[in-house]
């Protein structure tokens, strides 16, 4: 059944604003993505109705509390297709969750993380960082149109690479990352493998986990849910085996002068008072994306890309990024040459509400 949709431009708010009696035409997805009406109620419903701490209080609040954020714990776990919702850590954003598998997987001096040569300075400088301790940063290259090579893959893998992270969508061309082949020849090399799903778990959500990574880490600002909160997947035996990163109220299970019980998974890793609402958030945000038809809303963008790549294709100077539009899902990067790109964007607001990132 063809996508239609009409019916959904009703559940998002910031849609319905007029700028000189036109409203606004959003090209930013990729960046941040708009919040329909049933994920900004759950994020208030925290605030307005049961305002408690998780696990810290047995009042009607802290109970309420508990039970909501556990819940969403399972919901986001189910959408991704974890196998057991401890294997769901929330966080801040993708960032966060790329940062505390650098700070707590077992790299040690000789080892190396391989990355593309394209990838997002959340899932770049994280690596390069831990060249103080000796573990080496490396990059295999893309093919000439940007998108995945994998016989360019097979090669650099190996020679002491004990990680390898790459993104499931690029956020320059979008193209996608045959992430099952890169999970079994990981495996063959006896690499871990950690999926950067910013730009994919939105509506691929269960593809990192259905081809075999062991990490998947995103934000929900990219799929419809709210700012400053994320997840991080991690299989539960690869958890088991990380030492705790901060320390405090959440993460011990008790504590005396002589020393401290870490909790169980995931809580010993989700230190002090959590964002219980950016979790119902994320929650609600995942249920409304299966509700509407991740493929569905991914045929609908992918056809769009592909008649609007044809269309700006036939202006003089205008450069896409990347190969076909059909290799590209969502997104569409272009320059026009000798147009300064900052310049091009403020004037597609001003004259048309068309919001793109510059």
């Amino acid at each position: 059944m063809k996508f239609d949709p009409h019916p959904f431009r009703k559940d998002f708010p910031a849609l319905e604003r007029r700028y000189s009696g036109k409203p606004p035409v959003y090209f930013d997805n990729a960046c941040v993505t708009l919040r329909p009406r049933s994920v900004i109620a759950a994020v208030s419903s925290y605030y307005s109705d049961f305002p408690g701490c998780h696990k810290r209080a047995s009042h009607k609040f802290g109970m309420e509390t508990t039970e909501k954020f556990s819940s969403a714990r399972a919901r986001v776990a189910k959408y991704i297709g974890a196998g057991k919702p401890e294997e769901v850590i929330f966080t801040r954003n993708t960032t966060e969750g790329i940062n505390l598998l650098a700070n707590t997987l077992p790299l040690k001096k000789g080892d190396a993380v391989l990355t593309s040569e394209l990838e997002h300075n959340s899932n770049f400088i994280p690596w390069q960082a831990l060249s103080a301790r000796g573990v080496s940063y490396r990059r295999f290259r893309l093919a000439g149109d940007l998108s995945f090579d994998l016989e360019e893959f097979k090669k650099s893998l190996g020679g002491g690479v004990k990680l390898v992270s790459v993104a499931s969508r690029s956020h320059v061309t979008g193209c996608a990352a045959p992430l099952r082949e890169i999970a079994a020849l990981c495996r063959s090399a006896g690499a871990l493998l950690l999926v950067d799903g910013a730009q994919g778990t939105g509506l691929s959500p269960r593809e990192a986990v259905e081809a075999g990574a062991d990490m998947l880490s995103f934000s929900a600002h990219k799929m419809l849910g709210p700012s400053g909160f994320g997840a991080l997947y991690v299989k539960k035996e690869v958890m088991e085996k990380l030492p705790l990163f901060l320390l405090g109220g959440e993460t011990v299970a008790d504590a005396d002068d002589g020393g401290f019980t870490p909790a169980e998974l995931p809580s010993r890793f989700e230190a002090g008072l959590q964002d219980y609402a950016g979790a119902l958030g994320l929650a609600a945000a995942a249920d409304y994306l299966a509700g509407a038809g991740t493929k569905e809303i991914t045929e609908h963008v992918n056809a769009l890309n592909s008649e609007l790549t044809q269309a700006v294709s036939e202006l003089k100077g205008l450069v896409v990024l990347g190969p076909a539009a059909a290799a590209r899902g969502g997104i569409l990067n272009f320059y026009v040459r000798g147009v300064d790109s900052v310049a091009l964007a403020a004037l597609l607001d001003s004259s048309e509400n068309i919001m793109v990132r510059a």
